[in-house]
C-alpha cells in the first residue's frame, strides 16, 4: 500500500463531497471523514466498484483519516470497514480464451452489422470493421503495429483469388518476410467489408437521416473486379481517416470486452497459433454488458 494509493482513495472521497457541494476547504485535516459523508461515498461508488474494491477503499480511507487526524476516535469507521470486508467477494475469473471463441464472436458481430438495419450506415460499417478485425486477428495474429498499418495492395492484397497478409523483412521484428494467407472462410467478410462498409467509412459527409436512403447506402457494393485495385489503409475510422495506432488497440480491446467480456490487448497477442483450439490469451475478466449497445461503445473511431 503506497502513499500515492492512500492519497488517491482519499481524493475519491473528497471528490464525492465536492460533487455534493459539501466540501469544506477550511476544515482541518481529516475532519470531513464523518458517518454521513462516508455513507454517501459508499452509495455513490457501489454501482461502479466491486465489493473487494469498496472494502479496500474503505480500509485506505480509514488509514488516511488516522494519519491526518490521529487523535480522532474512528471506531464507527472500523465497523463500516468490517461490514464491507465481510461482504467482499472476489469476482469470478475467466482466464482461458481460445482463438475459436474470438473468431466466432467476430463473425457474429459482423453478421449483426449486416442485420442492424435500424442503425446508421456509419455505425453498421464500424461494427462490421470491428468484427472483421477481431476475427482476422484471432486466426492470423501479428504485431499490433503491423496489424494497424495493413495497407491494401501491399501488406494486405489479393493473389490468385486469395487474400494475403504480406509483411516485408524491414517491417517485421525478426527481419524476415512474413506471408500469411487469410483463411478462405473469412474471404466473404473481407470482401463484404471492402465492397460495402469501407466506402461508407471513407465518406466524409454524414449519412442522411432518411431511413430508406440510409439502408440503401449501407448495402451498396463495389464491383468485385475493383477489389484487387483498391489501395490505402485497410482499417478506416468513422472520420474517413486511417485508424491510428491507439484507435486500433482501443477498437480491439473494447470490442472483445463488449462481446465476450475479456479485456484483450492486441499488443500482447502471441505471435502464432497452430489452430483454433490454441489458448489465445489469459486474463482476468470482469462482467460486461453485451449486445449492440455495448458493442457500439467500441465504435468511437
Amino acid at each position: 500500500m503506497s502513499r500515492d494509493d492512500l492519497a488517491r482513495r482519499y481524493g475519491y472521497f473528497l471528490w464525492t463531497l465536492m460533487q455534493a457541494g459539501q466540501l469544506d476547504l477550511g476544515a482541518s485535516a481529516g475532519a470531513q471523514v464523518i458517518p454521513e459523508a462516508v455513507e454517501r461515498f459508499i452509495a455513490l461508488v457501489e454501482p461502479y466498484w466491486g465489493s473487494v474494491t469498496r472494502s479496500q477503499s474503505m480500509f485506505k480511507l480509514r488509514r488516511m483519516a488516522e494519519i491526518l487526524a490521529p487523535e480522532r476516535d474512528l471506531v464507527w469507521l472500523r465497523a463500516i470497514e468490517a461490514d464491507l470486508r465481510a461482504d467482499a467477494r472476489p469476482k469470478g475469473r475467466r482466464e482461458n480464451v481460445t482463438t475459436n471463441e474470438l473468431l466466432q464472436a467476430g463473425e457474429a458481430l459482423f453478421q449483426e452489422a449486416e442485420n442492424a438495419s435500424h442503425l446508421s450506415p456509419k455505425k453498421r460499417a464500424c461494427l462490421a470493421r470491428n468484427g472483421l478485425m477481431m476475427a482476422l486477428l484471432a486466426v492470423r495474429p501479428i504485431r499490433h503495429k503491423n496489424f494497424g498499418e495493413l495497407t491494401l495492395g501491399t501488406s494486405f492484397r489479393q493473389l490468385d483469388g486469395s487474400w494475403w497478409i504480406i509483411l516485408e523483412a524491414e517491417d517485421t521484428k525478426g527481419g524476415r518476410v512474413d506471408e500469411r494467407q487469410v483463411p478462405e472462410y473469412l474471404n466473404p467478410l473481407v470482401e463484404r467489408y471492402l465492397a460495402a462498409y469501407r466506402p461508407i467509412l471513407l465518406a466524409r459527409q454524414a449519412a442522411t437521416s432518411d431511413c430508406e436512403i440510409a439502408r440503401a447506402k449501407a448495402t451498396q457494393s463495389l464491383p468485385h473486379a475493383l477489389l484487387e485495385d483498391m489501395s490505402g489503409s485497410l482499417w478506416v475510422a468513422i472520420t474517413g481517416e486511417p485508424l491510428t495506432y491507439s484507435a486500433v488497440g482501443a477498437a480491439i480491446t473494447d470490442t472483445v470486452e463488449a462481446t465476450i467480456g475479456v479485456r484483450l490487448s492486441s499488443a500482447c497477442i502471441p505471435p502464432r497459433c497452430k489452430d483454433h483450439d490454441d489458448l489465445f490469451w489469459r486474463r482476468t475478466s470482469r462482467p460486461y454488458a453485451r449486445g449492440t449497445a455495448a458493442q457500439l461503445r467500441a465504435c468511437g473511431g
